[in-house]
């Protein structure tokens, strides 16, 4: 990921939107050039994801490294400002991911009045030029009907992800709320992925359940989005860290774009993820939830069992079908690190 801004033009309930200056520069202070040279030395196959803040406050970055580093692109962003790029860029991304919540009245009353209009906005502008994967990206809390939001942006976008509220924030009743809503709701998406797929023989675009089927048959060998050996962030400031919203804390520091080395590995050691049986189908969920613990360890084993239970789940409720499902071209094709989707909600 390539940071163009650590400024957001939106607050949302969850978030803080921009970045403090004192944690990380609101532009660039490195050239294009010095990126460009970093990437040749380092991945020979480059996958970019334009990061932020919000990144089209700095829309002439991102056509700057467009236009002189040949690599497979994606964003992310809130869409509210997508009239200033140009739709030559837009129909380069191999994908888009959007923030949004659900249903116009619920989203804007996280995100922001209007919000909701130019998500959907965009995603009806980057579908209409040809980019394969237009994602929903949605931040999930107490507040979420699971069900009624991702079969609502369903029929907006290609395809829906969505993670959990449990970083940054102060802890709330995660369990009550799942064994009350988020897991029946799980459920009953699981159920009409399974019927979709019976009656039309396609997937329905929900990425944490493509995820589990791409797992099935291939194990994950680390955090599933590959933060801290396959993917890195590029802040302002020039530092490469393992994860992009690790800006603050020094066992994320992986490299500088300065300097011609591969990133450092950074793994997280001694988590309880090592001898769990779901280990290959969650990969320890989040590099930064693990290193962080924001909700203490009893707060980490509430997460846990929300994860182990989503997991069960969604392969009781899909049954035989699970062996045909993970052998879809969607499902091999899928990669968290190129989609920039963390998988495990």
């Amino acid at each position: 990921m390539v940071y163009t801004t650590s400024k957001c033009n939106l607050t949302c309930k969850y978030c803080g939107g921009s970045w403090p200056p004192e944690v990380m520069p609101p532009y660039p202070k490195y050239s294009v050039g010095q990126l460009k040279e970093y990437l040749e030395k380092v991945d020979n196959d480059p996958a970019v994801v334009f990061y932020g803040g919000e990144p089209l406050l700095n829309p002439k970055f991102i056509v700057e490294v467009m236009d002189n580093i040949e690599a497979i692109y994606g964003i992310q962003t809130n869409g509210t400002l997508h009239h200033l790029l140009p739709p030559r860029y837009w129909e380069r991304f191999s994908n888009v991911l959007i923030s949004i919540d659900g249903p116009e009245e619920f989203n804007d009353s996280r995100r922001g009045r209007g919000s909701y209009r130019k998500a959907v906005e965009l995603a009806e502008k980057v579908k209409s030029l040809g980019v394969p994967r237009v994602i929903a990206r949605m931040a999930v809390d107490q507040e979420s009907d699971i069900f009624r939001d991702v079969t609502h942006l369903l029929k907006i976008f290609t395809h829906v992800h969505w993670q959990l509220s449990v970083d940054w924030v102060e802890k709330w009743n995660l369990r009550e709320w799942a064994e009350r809503s988020y897991l029946p709701g799980i459920a009953k998406l699981a159920e009409l992925f399974a019927r979709t797929y019976e009656d039309e023989g396609r997937l329905l675009g929900i990425i944490p359940f493509i995820a589990l089927l791409k797992a099935y048959r291939n194990p994950w060998k680390g955090i599933p989005c590959g933060a801290g050996y396959e993917a890195y962030a590029v802040l302002t400031d020039g530092r490469v860290t393992a994860c992009p919203i690790a800006a603050r804390e020094s066992w994320a520091l992986a490299g500088h774009v300065w300097e011609p080395e591969r990133p450092k590995e950074i793994r997280p050691k001694g988590a309880p993820c090592e001898s769990c049986e779901y280990r290959g189908l969650c990969g320890g969920r989040c590099l930064y939830w693990l290193m962080e613990r924001y909700w203490g360890d009893e707060g980490m084993k509430e997460i846990c069992w929300v994860t182990k239970r989503f997991i069960d789940i969604f392969f009781e409720k899909v049954g035989s079908l699970v062996e045909k499902m993970s052998m879809e071209k969607e499902v091999e094709e899928y990669s968290p690190t190129i989609d920039s989707t963390e998988a495990i909600p």
